[in-house]
C-alpha cells in the first residue's frame, strides 16, 4: 500500500505548516467493499501495511486467495494514523452507481475523471 493519504498530510504539514488536527479530509466516491474483489497481491500488501488487516477484508468460504477489500476504511485508517481527526466518508460505491460515477472495474475499462478539491484557509487574525 502506498499510503498516499499519509504522504499528503505530511506534505501539508512540512510544506504548508498545517496541523493534522486542523485538516478536514473527505473520502469521496470510490469502489466499495461490496464490489472491490482483490487477489493475493493486495491481501499480502495490506497485511504488511495495516495492523488488524483482516478487518479490512470480507472473505468467502473456499476462496482463501480472494477477498473484498474495504479501501474506504483503509484510507480512513491512514488519515487517522497521520493525525487527521476530521474525516468524512461518502460511502458511495462507484461500481454500484455507474449511472452517476465512472468505474473502471464495473464498466470493463471505460474511464473518466474525478475532480479533487484541496483548499487552504489562513488562520484568523
Amino acid at each position: 500500500m502506498q499510503n498516499a493519504a499519509s504522504a499528503t498530510v505530511s506534505a501539508m504539514v512540512t510544506q504548508l505548516g498545517c496541523r493534522p488536527r486542523d485538516i478536514k479530509a473527505v473520502i469521496g466516491p470510490a469502489i466499495g467493499p461490496c464490489c472491490y474483489e482483490v487477489g493475493a497481491e493486495v491481501i499480502d500488501a495490506a497485511t504488511h501495511a495495516f495492523t488488524d488487516s483482516a478487518s479490512l477484508f470480507v472473505r468467502r468460504k473456499g476462496q482463501a486467495d480472494q477477498a473484498h477489500f474495504n479501501m474506504w476504511e483503509a484510507n480512513r485508517r491512514q488519515l487517522a494514523a497521520a493525525g487527521v481527526e476530521q474525516i468524512i466518508q461518502s460511502n458511495l460505491c462507484t461500481a454500484c452507481q455507474t449511472d452517476q460515477f465512472f468505474s473502471h472495474r464495473a464498466e470493463r475499462g471505460r474511464t473518466g475523471r474525478f475532480g479533487v478539491i484541496i483548499g487552504l484557509r489562513g488562520t484568523p487574525a
